[in-house]
């Protein structure tokens, strides 16, 4: 075992007790932590995200995903340097949020039709907080600002894209990574084939992709709640919340008495990057896809500054 791993194995080991410890001497809050996740899950990540996970799984298992992928290609290719499969996980990740974005990705790179250099750049930029989530829970429910849902919106979609376009793996274009890869420049059209053996599969993958989201949903916000006893001034509370799930977090950031200029910036930079809970959701559903994990959260951590900084800019203006 190497020094690096052994230290590793120390930490998580020593986390895993100090959260075992943390459950109990504090039993009230992190029942409190686990109901609040669970109904989080229930209420709003379940019906607006089991919908899109079906017709995604259903829509690469049919061979739709290739129609689609052809006739989006024109458009987003020359923009964002990607092959067609590329161009439709940018539109459902773009649709359903994360981690629908990277299930699509890691679905197409285990599939052969993209490179998982492809992956790896795509990654960032499909795995964004959905619209729903962006438009309706952030800006009216947390900020209270409705006039602020489409700019925040953009704010956050354009600097994933930015970063995720600022740090693409070099090298090569992936038109010539994709012949290295022995992977055609045009994947060869599947005829629309459709069964209930079909959607039955996808409807057992969705609700298994969900079941893990779950979890760590109510893991992180069972965290999220103990974090409330321990003896930190509550902005720093408040940060740490919304470093490991963004939903609760950026709530109790917006419960204190923070000048707009200072708190809109913060939360938009929270929002962008996902948050723990969103990284270990996202790193659940990448399987067997092996894409580096690492370059994702640098990535992520580039478009939240990013996000902070045109957010700052745009309320100044």
């Amino acid at each position: 075992m190497t020094p690096s791993s052994s230290v590793r194995s120390f930490l998580l080991k020593g986390g895993m007790l100090l959260f075992l410890c943390l459950l109990l001497l504090f039993p009230a809050p992190a029942l409190s932590g686990a109901k609040n996740g669970l109904l989080l899950w229930f209420n709003q990540v379940l019906p607006s995200l089991l919908p899109f996970l079906i017709l995604s799984t259903l829509f690469l298992s049919t061979g739709l995903s290739d129609s689609l992928a052809r006739r989006l290609s024109p458009l987003l290719s020359p923009v964002f340097r990607c092959s067609p499969p590329g161009c439709y996980a940018i539109v459902i990740g773009l649709l359903a949020g994360l981690p629908v974005g990277a299930k699509t990705i890691a679905s197409l790179v285990e599939h052969g039709q993209i490179t998982k250099k492809e992956g790896t750049y795509l990654l960032p930029l499909c795995n964004n907080p959905s619209p729903l989530f962006l438009l309706g829970y952030i800006s009216v429910s947390v900020l209270n600002a409705p006039s602020l849902r489409y700019p925040l919106f953009f704010i956050v979609i354009f600097s994933s894209m930015l970063s995720a376009i600022l740090l693409r793996p070099r090298n090569a274009a992936f038109s010539a990574d994709r012949k290295k890869n022995k992977l055609p420049a045009e994947l060869p059209a599947k005829s629309f084939s459709f069964s209930f053996l079909l959607l039955d599969s996808a409807i057992e993958q969705a609700f298994s992709v969900l079941t893990r989201v779950g979890g760590y949903i109510i893991l992180f916000s069972v965290l999220a709640e103990l974090l409330t006893k321990m003896p930190l001034p509550p902005f720093l509370c408040a940060c740490i919340g919304s470093l490991l799930e963004i939903t609760t977090g950026c709530t109790a950031l917006a419960a204190l008495p923070l000048k707009r200029s200072v708190l809109f910036p913060l939360v938009t930079a929270f929002v962008t990057f996902g948050g723990l809970s969103a990284a270990a959701q996202t790193k659940s559903v990448l399987a067997e896809s092996r894409l580096p994990f690492a370059h994702y959260l640098l990535t992520k951590a580039a478009a939240a500054v990013i996000s902070a900084a045109l957010m700052f800019l745009y309320l100044w203006i």
